[in-house]
């Protein structure tokens, strides 16, 4: 994250986020989200972190420039991504809200290619573009999501096993 975003801009995020008031259902992203030093985040904090702190900071540093600059193409890429999330997670779903989902993953992935050349396709972003298939079979996402799965698949791998089973 520190090579596309760089240590001065994650200092800015790190010093918004001192400032900035979430609600109490919303579990905040570490205070040094994004360093090496902070480790693995949990899912709800990289929501936290992406959807809250990044849009904000970001916006304030990068939303300004110039339309032509890198910055500003940086950040209405991420943008991109962060819409078609949103839209991704409402809690009912429409044929229109799965366009805007498609649109802008879609509009998020080109521009992604473009601006960093060296970037690969991840098999994560290959599966994105199917999700509004699944979305019109299986309805919205909060209705069958592994979050509490995934809560639960953490706190097994804090047992300290030694790799050795049944002992």
């Amino acid at each position: 994250m520190t090579r596309v975003l760089g240590k001065r801009t994650l200092q800015h995020v790190w010093d918004d986020m001192k400032y900035l008031i979430l609600p109490s259902h919303v579990s905040a992203a570490p205070s040094n989200a994004g360093s090496t030093k902070c480790g693995k985040l949990g899912a709800d904090e990289w929501r936290a972190f992406c959807t809250i702190n990044l849009v904000y900071t970001l916006g304030r540093l990068w939303g300004s420039q110039p339309e032509d600059s890198k910055e500003y193409k940086m950040y209405r890429n991420f943008m991109d991504l962060i819409i078609a999330v949103r839209f991704a997670h409402m809690r009912t779903i429409t044929a229109e809200r799965i366009s805007q989902y498609r649109f802008h993953m879609e509009r998020y992935l080109t521009g992604m290619k473009l601006l960093y050349p060296g970037a690969h396709v991840a098999p994560c972003h290959h599966l994105s573009l199917h999700l509004p298939q699944i979305l019109e079979l299986w309805g919205p996402v909060h209705a069958w999501r592994c979050f509490p799965f995934e809560r639960y698949n953490f706190l097994l791998q804090q047992i300290p096993t030694n790799m050795k089973f049944g002992v």
